[in-house]
């Protein structure tokens, strides 16, 4: 039931924090792209975004996921980082229980 629990929380971390990650790459990639027409790439082409300059004198935004293989992989590492630190805090956690107790090993 702990790794149920505590591979759901990781899911959810992943998730979130994979989402902050693709957030901030897209806004990076908003102001870096200068040139109207130009499609700029970021998060390794996983996303892009291509400024239109419109015949009324207005500016038209184009943007979206062109590859969502860096995503994944984003995600998958940081739930196997996730899984890795919360199953190293609970061995410590036992260690420590068991040296409390006087049990050495």
């Amino acid at each position: 039931m702990k790794w149920l629990l505590r591979f759901t929380i990781g899911l959810t971390f992943s998730f979130v924090v994979t989402m902050i990650v693709v957030v901030a790459s897209l806004i990076t990639t908003m102001f870096s792209a200068s040139e109207i027409g130009a499609r700029k790439f970021g998060l390794f082409g996983a996303i892009f975004f291509e400024p239109h300059a419109q015949p009324d004198g207005a500016t038209a935004l184009e943007m979206g996921v062109s590859n969502g293989a860096p995503i994944a992989v984003v995600f998958a590492v940081l739930l196997v980082f996730y899984v890795a630190v919360a199953s190293v805090l609970e061995r410590l956690k036992l260690h420590k229980r068991r040296l409390l107790q006087g049990d050495p090993g």
